[in-house]
């Protein structure tokens, strides 16, 4: 029977982040942190950064999971549903329930104080933690389990990426993204039990 298994180098690369990120959030202030970070911008990391972040949006899911049915994929489409919704319920519940109304950059240091990027909105409440991180690591480390090892340091690069758009574009403080990326690989690891034992009740079937 096969196993599915989130790419290593993937899994190896996110934990090195979530690490470095938690480990620089708890040696400083976070607002500190955020205003040492936001004061390197450049135009092209405006440009960029303001359209790398849709990469971590929930609706990636949905194109997988059509794409998965169509092709009569059951078992993967489960899976990726799986995971959308347990990234929904995950972000929901801890920004609205178990961290309500933690305040985001702007409202804690100011527009004055900080660079924006132009066209961009930016939310005050519901910072911790950050739901398109959340999404990234989850819906990523998801895809990279049907994908090899160098394909799968490309998704956690995107994902890596995702995380540091939400705090260039001061969405988010670096300790909401360190808790996005936890609890994304967490929401991953989580899908591809219930992957694999879908994989094994389909065998015992046959």
């Amino acid at each position: 029977m096969k196993t599915y298994r989130i790419s290593r180098p993937f899994l190896l690369i996110a934990t090195l982040f979530f690490v470095i990120t938690t480990l620089i959030s708890l040696a400083f202030d976070k607002t500190q942190i955020h205003i040492t970070i936001n004061s390197y911008h450049h135009p092209f990391a405006d440009y960029f950064f303001k359209y790398v972040t849709y990469l971590g949006d929930g609706f990636l899911f949905v194109p997988v999971i059509v794409y998965f049915t169509y092709l009569k994929n059951f078992k993967k489409s489960l899976f990726f549903s799986f995971v959308a919704v347990l990234t929904l319920l995950v972000t929901g519940l801890s920004k609205s329930l178990i961290f309500p109304n933690i305040d985001r950059p702007l409202s804690v240091i100011g527009a004055e104080h900080l660079h924006l990027v132009e066209g961009v909105k930016i939310h005050t409440k519901y910072s911790f933690p950050s739901g398109h991180t959340t999404a990234a690591f989850a819906f990523w480390a998801s895809l990279s389990v049907f994908f090899d090892r160098r394909t799968g340091i490309l998704f956690c690069a995107i994902a890596i990426l995702v995380a540091l758009s939400r705090v260039y574009l001061s969405q988010h403080f670096l300790v909401d993204v360190a808790a996005g990326t936890f609890l994304g690989i967490l929401i991953a690891l989580f899908g591809i039990r219930f992957l694999n034992f879908l994989n094994k009740k389909n065998e015992k079937t046959y």
